[in-house]
């Protein structure tokens, strides 16, 4: 069977307008991430740790998530403020990874550089939840 380059082409183009618009179905951007995003400093500015806990996965235990959380609250005390910095988005086969940084002001006067990985499953039709937690901030020791 030959196909002439005409038919390669008509098919390529076909295939890459069909990719794209599935792209573009499929890719709501960083919003609802960083919707939780906000809403978690918004809980830790108030001290509310059983608020903060429920935007957490299920990838760790409820207990290591709450003794991560009242490590910060005494290391750190309560959030003052908190500013966007900047967002990355990693699509892979079984979900799309948030990846946030923000800079943090706490009550004790320190200022942490943190970095929220949130992670939307493809399986779930719930929203993105936490499922990483790094601070950058002098003196701070993460729990074990």
């Amino acid at each position: 069977m030959m196909v002439n380059e005409g038919g390669y082409l008509k098919t390529g183009l076909l295939a890459c307008v069909c990719l794209l618009f599935a792209a573009c179905m499929g890719s709501p951007g960083a919003d609802a991430g960083r919707q939780v995003a906000e809403r978690y400093y918004q809980t830790m500015q108030q001290t509310d740790i059983d608020a903060a806990l429920k935007l957490f996965s299920d990838n760790r235990a409820p207990e290591f998530w709450r003794s991560h959380l009242h490590n910060i609250a005494e290391s750190l005390g309560a959030v003052k403020r908190f500013e966007y910095k900047r967002e990355e988005v990693n699509t892979v086969f079984s979900g799309r990874y948030y990846i946030f940084e923000y800079q943090v002001v706490y009550e004790s006067g320190k200022q942490a550089k943190e970095t929220l990985t949130l992670f939307d499953s493809v399986e779930a039709d719930d929203h993105p939840r936490i499922a990483a937690h790094v601070i950058a901030a002098e003196g701070f020791k993460p729990s074990l």
